[in-house]
């Protein structure tokens, strides 16, 4: 009889094969990366593996999941140690195009890309892709709306709006840098040029109060 394995141990063990997919992935793409390159970064045996998941495509979307997880923490943490909700939209940006330099090596994004683009013309795909895309918009129109909460933003367009140009222009940068490479893209640049426009949709005051 196997030993009883206690719940804690069990999400250990889960976390560990999606951290072995995420290096696995970001190193091979998704495509070209196997169920057994997973397997292999584990170090676990393949009966353990699949008492979790079956297929490279469920550890895929259990990755996705975690990340989601992992960047709503990220936000919430950003929003409430910058100063201003313009300072947490800055520094996001920094951060996106410090993972966009990495490309194509070195960053999770190009398997992200692969996968549903890749997979554009399955359905299930591309249900998952739009609920992934209706999500990211609801949650930077909400970090967005605290800045218009706060008396930061005095918004020109409706706030959902702003949030679908920002979002097209940045995966206009992301899909480009992924095809081309950060230099030729000049996507250091293409952040600034976001920024400054975004930053006109916004318009924020010239002296925004202090928050206490």
């Amino acid at each position: 009889m196997s030993p009883r394995i206690s719940d804690q141990q069990k999400e250990e063990r889960r976390s560990k094969i999606l951290n072995a997919a995420k290096l696995v992935f970001t190193a091979k793409g998704y495509e070209a990366a196997t169920f057994k390159d997973i397997l292999d970064e584990t170090g676990m045996s393949r009966g353990w593996i699949y008492l979790y998941f079956q297929t490279k495509e469920e550890i895929f979307e259990a990755l996705l999941d975690q990340q989601d997880m992992e960047y709503e923490a990220y936000l919430a943490e950003l929003t409430a140690k910058q100063p201003t909700i313009w300072d947490a939209v800055t520094r996001m940006y920094a951060d996106q195009k410090t993972d966009l330099m990495r490309m194509p090596g070195g960053s999770f994004m190009p398997a992200f890309y692969e996968y549903f683009l890749g997979g554009s013309r399955d359905a299930r795909r591309r249900s998952l892709l739009l609920k992934r895309y209706e999500t990211g918009l609801s949650r930077l129109e909400g970090v967005l709306r605290t800045g218009v909460e706060r008396g930061e933003f005095s918004p020109v367009l409706p706030l959902d709006q702003i949030t679908r140009i920002a979002a097209a222009y940045q995966e206009g940068i992301f899909t480009h840098t992924l095809a081309v490479g950060p230099e030729l893209a000049h996507t250091e640049l293409q952040i600034e040029a976001l920024l400054d426009y975004l930053k006109l949709l916004l318009n924020p005051p010239l002296h925004p109060a202090v928050q206490e």
